[in-house]
């Protein structure tokens, strides 16, 4: 376990392979998969996942750890464009007695300050616009809403709408506020 970023309380680490395991158990917990979704479906699809993302060089997978290295969530810069220089920036709290404390909100300042150490010059995101905390989190970090994608004939299936959410990471853009 290497440390790549820190925040204020909780640090950003390599994965171990016995993190696996924890990723894969969270995905049993209906308040991490309402508005995150299912990441690996079966047990089986946490290894290959693991697998395929550990030697992508589009995808930095990171264990969200507090001060004495437990695990209690995850954050990953995933489809990277290096020639863009940005990424989509993905966070899960799957660790429930760890929720609503701002850990998320530490661990989102940090992944933006790695992202800007890799060279990134904008991360984005995708939130439901029903799940206010996450958008409170993400605005206090510094995200703005730059657009709203709508489920359209999805909405029968319970999926809703998403707003599109932007950090930009170059310093003149950044200090004036714009999201674009």
């Amino acid at each position: 376990m290497t440390i790549v970023a820190r925040g204020a309380r909780v640090m950003l680490t390599t994965l171990a392979p016995a993190d696996v395991e924890r990723l894969a158990g969270w995905e049993g917990d209906a308040e991490v998969t309402r508005f995150a979704g299912r990441r690996f479906g079966q047990p089986a699809g946490a290894w290959r996942w693991w697998e395929r993302v550990r030697s992508d060089p589009r995808h930095r997978v990171l264990g969200i750890r507090t001060a004495d290295g437990r695990l209690v969530g995850d954050v990953e810069l995933a489809d990277i464009n290096w020639a863009r220089r940005e990424a989509e920036l993905r966070i899960r709290i799957g660790d429930r007695r760890f929720r609503g404390r701002g850990l998320g909100r530490d661990a989102v300042r940090a992944a933006v300050a790695y992202a800007a150490r890799l060279g990134l010059r904008r991360v984005f995101l995708r939130v439901d616009v029903r799940n206010v905390v996450a958008i409170r989190c993400y605005e206090a970090a510094g995200f703005r809403r730059q657009g709203r994608l709508w489920a359209g004939r999805r909405r029968a299936e319970g999926v809703s709408d998403m707003y599109l959410m932007v950090r930009d990471l170059t310093p003149e853009r950044a200090a004036s506020g714009w999201g674009g």
